[in-house]
């Protein structure tokens, strides 16, 4: 998890229900509601890109009920995780806001009732604050404030 006591942040971009995204072969799409121990015995799609303290926190690792993950394939990116979860090789958890931009016939988002809300924020290391990086930080934050606008109307 990043300290973010270290870094530079803007508000939260993204928050919202964890979500499973499946293959369509799996019995969670045909669910309108999951939970890690409906998932328990589906792999998990992983990175070794990332520090595990992270890969642990999106992977909700420990889960609610104590218990592991199972372990899928690993991943470099997210178009890469993707390809794999729709080929049947693992489910993934990501933050709800993906449902919107990654949408795939083969593939259903489905919320996680038993998860903490996944969030995304725009950080940046210290001493790296420049016009470009505030800049792009302000048009960040004009963004989610209209999408969060639309989206309470």
């Amino acid at each position: 998890m990043a300290r973010l006591t270290d870094r530079r942040a803007a508000p939260s971009i993204g928050d919202g229900a964890g979500a499973g995204r499946t293959s369509a072969p799996s019995p969670l799409p045909r669910r309108s509601r999951g939970s890690h121990s409906g998932v328990r015995d589906e792999p998990l799609m992983w990175t070794e890109r990332a520090p595990r303290e992270w890969v642990d926190r999106w992977a909700v690792n420990p889960r609610p009920d104590g218990s592991s993950p199972r372990w899928g394939p690993t991943n470099d990116n997210v178009e890469e995780m993707l390809e794999q979860v729709a080929e049947g090789s693992a489910i993934c958890f990501a933050p709800s806001s993906m449902a919107q931009y990654y949408t795939r016939p083969n593939l259903s988002w489905v919320p996680l009732t038993d998860a903490e809300p996944l969030r995304t924020v725009l950080a940046w290391v210290d001493g790296a604050d420049n016009a470009l990086v505030r800049g792009f930080a302000e048009v960040v934050r004009e963004l989610v404030s209209d999408a969060r606008a639309l989206s309470d109307e």
